[in-house]
């Protein structure tokens, strides 16, 4: 059994001749769009009284990044009686409610457990829950998208949200910078002081780049003992001072463990792209592993940006010289 698991009891809302009227009260209940397919499995969007929009561009109140779906695709909202109701807004590959498709401009009426497709791949499902039974799926969604070591974000999720937050960064003027952080002789740690306490410098770096990371960039433990990280940015200078504030307080911070202090230092390669100039994170991703091995081989506990040309939205290339800072 999972030893950070949470175990839920909630008293059930049906009544029994034995136990008599159930006391118990849930609240209103909450209407919310689960992911089903298109996304992260579990996904919670919680709807609004108010019109909520459903479409790829990232100016959606959910953008779902779903090259089958419309830039504006539908609209969903829940009338004063707490009906929800979803209008195609006139959308190229269609959406359907329970396999029937919804006339263009036309509101349907969704119940209560109704799968909302919207193009070939999106599949929700609409579903109306007590505070108990959202905490239950809010609970299992976490422990799906997090790193059971170390709390952060695992790599399937920032593999997932680096997109969408590439496109909101794109809509905001800024550029994106993709942060690889590996750290340094880390065999060593665990050869040194056991796995135990490799783990306890894993949970404090992991700390460490929370510190110093902000609410709308995007950390994720990406795999052993390197983290990634994606964050929107004005400037490559100001992603190479972030990068290396991250190395500097992981350099002068010792680290934990079972009574011992325990030194590490790390390596970073980030990688850079202006405003709505890449097409491909993947290549972000790449260029960036391939400036941390360019830091490992130049020494470690440094910041190295990619000199890799990237391909760009107007099909010509943008490249970097490399930069060491210390």
């Amino acid at each position: 059994m999972d030893a950070q698991g949470t175990t839920q009891v909630c008293p059930s809302p049906v009544t029994t001749a034995e136990a008599g009227p159930a006391s118990q009260d849930f609240g209103p209940l909450l209407c919310y769009l689960i992911v089903v397919r298109g996304g992260i499995p579990g996904t919670m969007l919680r709807l609004a009284q108010s019109a909520s929009s459903l479409g790829r561009s990232a100016d959606n109140t959910f953008a779902l990044h779903d090259d089958t779906v419309s830039r504006r695709h539908a609209v969903i909202a829940i009338d004063g009686s707490g009906v929800a109701w979803l209008t195609d807004l006139g959308s190229t590959n269609g959406t359907f409610v329970d396999g029937s498709r919804v006339r263009g401009h036309a509101a349907a009426r969704v119940g209560d457990g109704s799968r909302i497709q919207l193009g070939a791949s999106t599949l929700l499902k609409f579903l109306k829950l007590d505070a108990c039974e959202a905490g239950f799926q809010r609970e299992m969604y976490e422990r799906a998208v997090r790193d059971n070591l170390t709390g952060l974000y695992n790599r399937g999720y920032f593999l997932n949200q680096i997109g969408p937050l590439r496109d909101l960064s794109a809509m905001r003027d800024l550029g994106l910078a993709v942060i690889l952080v590996d750290i340094d002789h880390f065999k060593q740690v665990n050869d040194a002081h056991g796995h135990d306490a490799g783990d306890l410098v894993l949970g404090q770096v992991a700390a460490v780049l929370r510190e110093a990371t902000r609410p709308e960039d995007l950390v994720a433990r990406y795999g052993g003992e390197e983290f990634v990280i994606a964050l929107p940015s004005g400037s490559q200078d100001q992603a190479l001072e972030r990068a290396d504030h991250i190395r500097s307080i992981l350099a002068s911070r010792p680290m934990r463990a079972f009574g011992v202090d325990i030194r590490v230092t790390a390596s970073l390669g980030v990688s850079f792209t202006s405003a709505g100039r890449v097409q491909d994170v993947a290549a972000m991703i790449s260029a960036a592993d391939e400036a941390l091995y360019e830091a490992k081989k130049a020494g470690r506990n440094r910041v190295l940006l990619s000199r890799r040309r990237l391909q760009t939205c107007n099909g010509k290339t943008t490249s970097a010289d490399a930069l060491v800072v210390f």
